[in-house]
């Protein structure tokens, strides 16, 4: 039997996939800066590609889930980050929509329960460092302006009415 010749650019980028998933621009990159030659990068992604372990559209579903669902990213954002990581659009707003549709995921309440969880940790803070740091951490996670002042207007005042019940 004759295997196939292993390429020690086939190698990295199986150890590099080991290490966690890519996009298929993003291994393009990190192998073409590692000084691998161009021709054996090509060889070594059409192969992962032909293989199944280089997917742009599964890959895309696992990024959109881990932080839409876990880390409350926005739509928004996960589709700024998957663009970075070379990700074409389609594939994106595909994976994007499949996901939040699969997860049910409400971005009004997502948004309030990460400005919950983050203003737990500003409670020592003054009322407007809290504020602009809470539009901040939203701001980050990829929300619309407007939506922020919202959340922020409706969980600091819950918070002063608290207060003043106290």
């Amino acid at each position: 039997m004759n295997s196939p010749r292993r390429i020690p650019t086939y190698e990295r980028a199986l150890n590099m996939l080991e290490a966690r998933a890519r996009s298929v621009a993003d291994m393009r990159r990190m192998l073409l800066r590692k000084g691998e030659p161009a021709t054996d990068v090509e060889a070594a992604i059409e192969r992962l590609v032909g293989a199944g372990l280089l997917d742009d559209a599964a890959y895309a579903r696992q990024f959109t889930r881990s932080k839409a669902v876990a880390s409350g990213f926005s739509r928004r954002r996960v589709q700024q980050e998957l663009t970075r990581r070379g990700v074409a659009r389609a594939v994106a707003d595909d994976a994007i929509a499949e996901v939040f549709a699969e997860e049910v995921v409400d971005e009004d309440a997502t948004i309030q329960r990460v400005a919950r969880k983050k203003l737990r940790t500003l409670t020592r803070l003054n009322e407007p460092v809290r504020r602009r740091r809470l539009y901040a951490f939203l701001a980050r996670r990829g929300y619309d302006a407007d939506d922020i002042a919202r959340v922020v207007r409706l969980l600091t005042a819950s918070e002063d009415d608290a207060e003043i019940e106290a």
